[in-house]
């Protein structure tokens, strides 16, 4: 584990970078004005406008510090640490946290499989699941989990509706602007919503991604911050990202750059398969095998 002094420095470093970024860089100035979106379809079309534009895989590195509750119920926290994202669209992500002594943490998506795997001295654990797996099977509490990630990243156009639901609504209030999704579970009833709070300027991305169960408990809450271009004209993308999953999970995310990877081969969002420590089996029938 990271010492005390360690973890100073590591936190001093991230502080430092957040600092000279958002002195230094990120999104039009805050001064600029917008113009509201006049319909949902409007809301989307800014943001996806954007978002297709990230058509070529990228890599960014990054300092990360996250905390989670381990299934002992133990708090475990790590600040500071380097990480490095890669991202093939439409969905095959890697986020990587090493420290000097290699990785300690993965949190991945493929084609097949997503996985989330911690390598400590006294917690080595693999927890993985498959996206075919159907919804309503038992489910195992993930530290961190992938597809969650792939939201909260930003990284991908919005989607029409969340998981069958109904077309988003959009509501305006002063600066404060969202675009509601309701989900619907099987039997066609609610089972909770999504909302995206977007800049009220100019690029008019999500600042804030709110997840909610059907009770109106927040699942995840997701603040994204110094939206940056990629290369001197790309799209937008976030540099700042903090991420709660409320008593489980939080997440931080600051990146330091963003680059295009047209190199990037799949073979680097291969599922770990020859991970020798233990495994958990998120659904059913991956369990089975």
């Amino acid at each position: 584990m990271t010492s005390a002094p360690e973890a100073a420095v590591r936190l001093g470093s991230v502080l430092l970078c957040a600092a000279l970024l958002t002195g230094l860089t990120g999104c039009p100035p805050s001064s600029a004005r917008g113009v509201a979106p006049e319909s949902r379809r409007e809301a989307l079309q800014r943001v996806n406008e954007n978002l297709v534009r990230l058509t070529e895989p990228i890599s960014a590195p990054a300092f990360a510090s996250f905390e989670f509750v381990d299934a002992a119920g133990r708090q475990r926290t790590l600040i500071g640490y380097e990480a490095r994202i890669f991202f093939r669209p439409p969905n095959l992500l890697l986020v990587e946290v090493r420290s000097l002594t290699g990785t300690v943490a993965q949190f991945g998506a493929n084609t097949e499989k997503y996985w989330a795997l911690v390598d400590l001295p006294d917690l080595k654990r693999l927890w993985y699941g498959t996206w075919r797996a159907p919804r309503g099977l038992p489910q195992v509490d993930l530290p961190i989990p992938p597809a969650d990630l792939l939201d909260a990243l930003m990284l991908r156009p919005l989607p029409e509706t969340v998981d069958g639901g109904l077309l988003p609504v959009l509501r305006l209030e002063g600066d404060d602007h969202r675009l509601l999704f309701m989900r619907v579970a099987l039997g066609g009833q609610p089972s909770g919503w999504r909302e995206f709070r977007l800049d009220p300027a100019p690029p008019y991305q999500p600042l804030e991604i709110v997840d909610r169960d059907a009770e109106g408990r927040v699942l995840m809450n997701a603040r994204l911050a110094n939206y940056e271009r990629i290369g001197p004209d790309g799209p937008y993308t976030p540099r700042s990202y903090h991420v709660i999953w409320p008593d489980r999970a939080e997440m931080r995310l600051t990146v330091t750059g963003v680059r295009w990877r047209p190199d990037l081969p799949l073979a680097a969002f291969d599922f770990p398969g020859g991970w020798q420590h233990e495994r958990i089996a998120i659904d059913a029938r991956e369990g089975q095998k």
